[in-house]
């Protein structure tokens, strides 16, 4: 099984968020339904890993993060930008929770994080964008503030890779108080 743990946003805001999905080619806009916040990848999971992390996880407690997206930023650099994304307000609400996620994961028996915490929803992969179109939208869109939600759960997903690009699938939730 290939697993992440993450925030997902309403169903309103992420059809918000898709709407977006206009005016950009060599864009793989993610589908409303897969919009997501990460906050510990964790990759390919044997069942009795899987088991371990779930253990953790029901026991985790933090305080549900109110998260904030605004500004629109990419991964990448020059001519290998590959993903484009709306950004979260590092709210220390929100790190607090990355962080306990982090210590379960740990806990579990994963190695690590390695990376620093970026909060963010990807909305597109990119494949060779056009630099001035790219500029455009980000210029369009880098100040739009879209509607706070608060997180009242983490949700351990699947993801399903397929020709047409991962698929997600929540297997668990876990209620925040």
């Amino acid at each position: 099984m290939r697993l992440f743990i993450g925030l997902e946003p309403p169903a309103d805001l992420r059809c918000e968020l898709a709407a977006l999905a206009i005016g950009l080619p060599g864009a793989r806009w993610v589908a409303a339904d897969n919009l997501h916040m990460t906050l510990r990848f964790l990759g390919e999971v044997d069942p009795a890993g899987a088991e371990d992390l779930d253990a953790e996880l029901r026991m985790m407690r933090a305080a549900p993060p109110t998260v904030s997206l605004q500004g629109i930023g990419t991964f990448g650099q020059g001519r290998k930008i590959h993903t484009l994304w709306v950004g979260a307000h590092r709210e220390p609400a929100l790190v607090h929770l990355r962080d306990r996620v982090e210590a379960a994961a740990v806990r579990a028996g994963f190695a690590p994080e390695g990376r620093k915490f970026t909060p963010h929803v990807t909305l597109a992969r990119l494949k060779a964008p056009d630099a001035t179109r790219l500029e455009g939208f980000i210029g369009a869109y880098n100040d739009r503030a879209f509607p706070p939600f608060t997180a009242t759960e983490v949700v351990l997903f699947e993801s399903h890779l397929t020709r047409d690009g991962a698929q997600y699938e929540a297997l668990e939730r876990y209620p925040l108080a």
